[in-house]
């Protein structure tokens, strides 16, 4: 079979990737596994990224702001739950005193009523 790349293989290469089907382990799917990461790309969810959805939050890594933190960012306010200091308040510290704004009962006030006159 000069012009027979599969040999010993009746089906050949349905799928027409260059792959005969008694190897290929993407059948009938032309893309194969382009990314690598063991997923046919028939259905891979998360195209042409490798590690896919590693912190199984929904978000494929590749477009992932917040990797390894499968809460990502609950409260909305542009910080990953993994290093937010104030979760779920999506002000965070506003004045920068160091209480979240949730709890600060002097928001907008960096020291806190210092004189403790009861006065932000």
């Amino acid at each position: 079979d000069g012009v027979d790349s599969c040999l010993d293989d009746a089906l050949n290469d349905a799928d027409d990737d260059g792959i005969c089907d008694g190897v290929d382990s993407c059948l009938d799917d032309t893309l194969n596994d382009a990314d690598g990461d063991g997923i046919c790309d028939g259905v891979d969810s998360c195209l042409d990224d490798a590690l896919n959805d590693a912190d199984y939050d929904g978000v494929c890594d590749n477009v992932d702001s917040c990797q390894n933190d499968d809460l990502n960012d609950a409260d909305g306010d542009g910080v990953c739950d993994g290093v937010d200091s104030c979760l779920d308040d999506a002000l965070n510290d506003a004045d920068d005193d160091g209480v979240c704004d949730e709890v600060d009962s002097c928001q907008n006030d960096v020291l806190n009523d210092a004189d403790n006159d009861g006065i932000c």
